[in-house]
């Protein structure tokens, strides 16, 4: 099992809302329906500064497996909660000499 295996421990889903039609934007739905995520960690303020991602909610960061159809917009599903995707970024893992994705969230308070 590679590294990223073992710390990629989180069950997720994505969503996507569909195009408009008819000036309408139907619901969004499943577009990945199953993939491994790290931990959602809290955004380091540097990255935040440098992505100028100008929120008053906090931010998160998990990453997941390359290659993988996940787009800034889409909404990432762990469990019951939903968090919006900012922004997405390949990342290069050294230890698998493998390629990932680093996923920026917005965790919505409510």
């Amino acid at each position: 099992m590679s590294t990223f295996g073992l710390l990629a421990s989180v069950s997720a889903s994505t969503k996507r809302a569909p195009t408009i039609s008819g000036g309408k934007r139907g619901a969004a739905a499943t577009n990945l329906a199953s993939l491994s995520c790290t931990n959602l960690d809290p955004v380091d303020p540097e990255v935040r500064q440098r992505l100028m991602l100008k929120t008053p909610h906090e931010l998160l960061e998990t990453w997941v497996e390359g290659g993988l159809d996940i787009l800034e917009g889409d909404i990432l599903v762990v469990g019951s909660a939903e968090y919006p995707i900012r922004a997405v970024g390949e990342w290069y893992w050294p230890e698998d000499a493998a390629n990932y994705l680093h996923l920026i969230l917005e965790d919505l308070k409510t």
